[in-house]
């Protein structure tokens, strides 16, 4: 059985924990807000699934 899908609240407090890491290390979160919440999103499955937020962009096996 598949985790949940993660919550807006998980996304959008992900999302800000990220973009204010970003900032503080000099760099800025892409302006187009639902794209970068939708790479979010595949973080947060990814993390439930493998127990680290892999990128959605590429194929995790589980291990890293």
């Amino acid at each position: 059985m598949s985790p949940p899908p993660p919550s807006e609240d998980e996304i959008e407090a992900r999302w800000k924990k990220l973009a204010r890491e970003a900032e503080e290390g000099g760099y800025h979160l892409n302006d187009d807000t639902e794209f970068t919440k939708s790479l979010v999103r595949g973080l947060l499955v990814n993390e439930k699934r493998f127990g680290y937020p892999s990128c959605p962009c590429r194929v995790s096996m589980g291990n890293r």
